[in-house]
């Protein structure tokens, strides 16, 4: 078994990220992440102005307070099941009001139904044991008509606009971003396929869309009712 593989089973058998590498995650990875975030971020911005927004699998808290510090009248709340990226979170969020970070189950949301504007998750769903459940808890907790972009990284991503990513991140943080993917998330082809067949079964079954963009395969959710 190579390496990439042993490391990738090993995070689909672990849904909380332990401690050490939480730590680890803090000092490395997530840094290298925050351009790619800060790209979500501003995609946000123009998507939500006020509400509550809920950010699964927060990590080290660096989307969610992005958030929070771009979308002053919101109310963002990241949700992790690793008690040390709580920690770590709490820790960067200091002095930011309208951010809260909280140990939790994302198969089991501490909200009421039709009570959340957005919802936004980054490099989560390779982690999930339970997608299906996960996905049915957007639904419950959504307001009609309101959405959730789940961003997973794609190992296939930079494939298709290597030059592109190698001029905007430089090529050595592009090498890292790319073995990054490949380490983490899925292929296009088990998006389309074992993902896909995941969402098939939620209550998002009609109202998904599946989409390439920079290092992420961004799967965005909507809550139709019966209007819509």
């Amino acid at each position: 078994m190579s390496l990439t593989k042993f490391i990738r089973d090993a995070q689909s058998r672990f849904q909380a990220i332990p401690a050490p590498a939480a730590i680890f995650y803090d000092w490395i990875p997530a840094r290298i992440l925050k351009k790619p975030e800060n790209k979500i971020a501003d995609d946000i911005v123009e998507k939500i102005a006020s509400g509550i927004i809920v950010d699964l699998g927060s990590g080290t808290g660096y989307l969610s307070i992005e958030i929070a510090k771009r979308v002053p009248w919101a109310r963002v709340y990241g949700i992790d099941l690793s008690r040390q990226m709580v920690k770590i979170s709490k820790r960067h969020a200091k002095g930011i009001e309208n951010v809260q970070f909280k140990f939790g189950d994302v198969a089991d949301l501490n909200f009421e139904n039709e009570s959340v504007d957005f919802i936004v998750s980054t490099g989560s769903l390779h982690h999930w044991k339970r997608p299906a459940k996960v996905f049915d808890e957007c639904y419950r907790v959504l307001k009609n008509g309101k959405e959730a972009w789940v961003y997973d990284p794609c190992c296939d991503a930079l494939k298709y606009e290597a030059d592109k990513a190698k001029e905007e991140y430089g090529f050595i943080r592009y090498k890292i971003l790319t073995k990054i993917t490949q380490l983490h998330g899925f292929t296009k082809q088990e998006y389309e396929t074992r993902i896909k067949g995941v969402l098939e079964q939620t209550k998002f079954k009609d109202s998904y869309q599946m989409k390439l963009t920079d290092i992420w395969m961004k799967t965005t959710l909507k809550k139709c009712g019966p209007s819509e």
